[in-house]
């Protein structure tokens, strides 16, 4: 299989992009951030549940990007798939981290107050979404990721599998299960 010009064109941006960045270029950085923050948030605002949080790994997501472009290997997923991998374990990671902190009770230890998010919470806490987000946000962490990655409608499962770092066949295990327990908990609601 032959990629075309238009298809292997990302990619070389994407090496590029990175080299540079391997080479300390603050701009390449930046341009890699602009293009991709907004599609990492949204992703992990529907992990997390919150903004604070979304933010938390949006950020660290980019940080390790930024300490780590020397080991991007050129021709490789493309970039978008994987800051989405990066983005997933740390998502992940952190969901860890809160159960955790649950366990022991440390869920209010050193927390701050942000109001901006509280008011947010408030809102998404209304109505039916505010039960299927707790209903996708109660999915394990891979059908959670693959089921959020197939929500927005713009990635294949190829690519979803490539971010995943999963077999597309075990994508759409994934996406089955997922799609087959949230279907469960609506009906079980009577909605």
């Amino acid at each position: 299989m032959t990629l075309s010009s238009e298809e292997a064109a990302p990619a070389a941006d994407d090496d590029a992009l990175m080299a540079r960045v391997a080479g300390g270029d603050q701009r390449a950085f930046a341009e890699i951030v602009r293009q991709h923050t907004g599609r990492l948030r949204a992703l992990a605002i529907g992990f997390s549940g919150t903004t604070a949080e979304a933010d938390d790994i949006v950020q660290d997501t980019f940080v390790s990007v930024w300490r780590r472009a020397g080991d991007w290997k050129p021709g490789g997923p493309p970039l978008g798939a994987y800051l989405t991998r990066i983005a997933v374990n740390r998502a992940i990671d952190g969901a860890r981290r809160r159960s955790v902190r649950h366990f022991f009770g440390l869920e209010e230890a050193d927390e701050i107050a942000d109001t901006g998010a509280l008011q947010d919470d408030r809102l998404a806490s209304q109505g039916e979404l505010a039960h299927v987000m707790a209903d996708i946000r109660a999915l394990p962490p891979r059908q959670r990721a693959a089921i959020l990655l197939s929500a927005g409608g713009e990635q294949s499962n190829a690519e979803i599998a490539a971010a995943l770092g999963q077999s597309v066949g075990a994508v759409e295990q994934l996406l089955v299960r997922a799609r087959r327990r949230l279907k469960s908990k609506l009906a079980a609601r009577g909605e």
